[in-house]
């Protein structure tokens, strides 16, 4: 049956199904009885249930990965139908598989850069890629490709960038059932304006500017942040490094794991902790805020969370005095549960160092985020060793190709879907996202390693 055809018959008994109020068994059932598990997220899986299995869902994304693929690829094709680099390529609306593989090319950041700068610089008030406003520049970390680029991105893509989506958050709450807070090294990072006035920054420093987030309920019990929103949103690195050390250190048997975006943020959070633990032994001891902390509101922000604890500070600095720091972060945190970060690609460098300070907790490289489309994949064995990670593509937030690397068919370059891939083999990752752009996502070395489409980064 054609996917449009099958869509209808999907979206009319899953709606049937939403509307007598069916439970997860009875919406898994209409999946056996052939059809697809579509869009989940959107599709009222009750998250919260009792029956609700990671691992049934997890299957259930797998084996349906490639119909969930060619709906988001065709809603990225509709929304982007009049844009101007779609009508050059001769495309004229259409939104099947087919005529998207045909008439649109493989590019690199390389080859769309020079149109985006124009809109950076102001020379061009819109983009040829896409129908929506830009709203920001999304500015990749350039952690697998050494420079960084300007992504564009629209509000469409940031719905889809902020945080995980709805069901990819459950999965992980169930995969990493451990309530707790967190000394989550979160820094906003600095955004600056561009000569057009949009503004420019890396991803995570727009998520953590987002209304949604800044308006949580700060310290409440689902939040699970140990700092105030001024250590986040400072723009010192070092002094937030810190005070996200202070805050989380003089609350030390609440914290339930130690994590930052990339493995790289937290070993410098350790590298300050090393430097500067006798200050912040003295901070907690007299609840007072080391002078080296200039910048006002975080300071203000900060000292209104601590009081004396001269016993918890006598721990602390019994810990860090002795020379040999392995297992420091169970010693100093002896509720937390793991170390959650990136492993993946160029940040295995760091996990021989992070194991040394984590001991006996595992290292948890829980998902792959990237500018160009936000979450990328979710590692379905988070507690396997870091050479050992690997991650289940995530099919709903932008559209999927890859090309094999060293392939010596003689046929030209090979552009395939997650469908055609073989187990064993490494490929280039081509991503399409929600604001149009069709580019290179640097994940050069991607082992393809089992039929679930779970990919190696390298």
């Amino acid at each position: 049956m054609a996917p449009a055809e099958n869509g209808a018959r999907s979206e009319a008994a899953v709606e049937q199904a939403q509307k007598s109020k069916s439970n997860n068994a009875e919406l898994l059932q209409l999946h056996r009885g052939g059809i697809p598990f579509v869009m989940p997220s959107k599709r009222g899986i009750d998250t919260s249930a009792p029956d609700f299995e990671v691992e049934t869902v997890l299957d259930l994304l797998g084996e349906d990965v490639m119909y969930i693929q060619h709906v988001v690829l065709r809603e990225v094709l509709e929304l982007q139908a009049d844009a101007e680099y779609l009508r050059r390529l001769g495309l004229n609306g259409r939104n099947d598989v087919e005529s998207f593989r045909k008439c649109v090319p493989v590019v690199s950041y390389s080859d769309m850069e020079a149109d985006i700068l124009k809109v950076v610089n102001g020379e061009s008030a819109t983009s040829i890629f896409t129908v929506d406003p830009i709203t920001h520049f999304n500015m990749s970390s350039g952690t697998t490709g050494g420079k960084p680029k300007y992504v564009p991105a629209t509000k469409k893509a940031q719905e889809a960038q902020f945080g995980f989506p709805p069901l990819a958050s459950a999965l992980f709450r169930r995969l990493l059932p451990w309530p707790g807070k967190a000394l989550n090294f979160a820094l906003a990072g600095e955004i600056k304006s561009t000569p057009s006035g949009l503004k420019a920054g890396a991803m995570s420093s727009f998520v953590y500017r987002n209304p949604r987030f800044l308006n949580r309920e700060v310290g409440g019990p689902n939040d699970e942040f140990c700092v105030p929103n001024e250590v986040i949103l400072c723009g010192d690195p070092n002094q937030g490094m810190y005070c996200h050390l202070v805050c989380a250190l003089a609350r030390a048997p609440e914290i339930a794991r130690v994590s930052a975006l990339f493995a790289a943020t937290v070993a410098a959070g350790t590298r300050v902790l090393r430097k500067q633990w006798r200050e912040i032994v003295e901070d907690i001891r007299t609840g007072t805020l080391n002078s080296c902390i200039t910048h006002p509101e975080m300071r203000a922000a900060v000292e209104r969370t601590l009081k004396p604890n001269p016993d918890l500070a006598s721990m602390i600095e019994r810990e860090c005095f002795q020379e040999d720091w392995a297992g420091i972060f169970p010693r100093l945190f002896p509720n937390a549960h793991y170390v959650g970060c990136v492993l993946s690609g160029s940040m295995l460098q760091y996990a021989p160092t992070l194991q040394h300070f984590a001991g006996h907790l595992p290292l948890v490289s829980a998902a792959y985020v990237a500018s160009e489309a936000g979450l990328i994949g979710l590692n379905p064995n988070m507690k396997c060793a870091p050479q050992d990670i690997t991650y289940m593509l995530w099919p709903e937030n932008a559209y999927y190709e890859f090309i094999p690397i060293d392939d010596n068919s003689g046929e030209g370059m090979q552009v395939l879907e997650a469908c055609d891939l073989e187990v064993g083999k490494e490929y280039e990752i081509l991503v399409t996202n929600y604001s149009g752009n069709q580019i290179f996502l640097l994940l050069r070395n991607a082992l393809f390693s089992s039929l679930h489409q779970c990919i190696k980064v390298r």
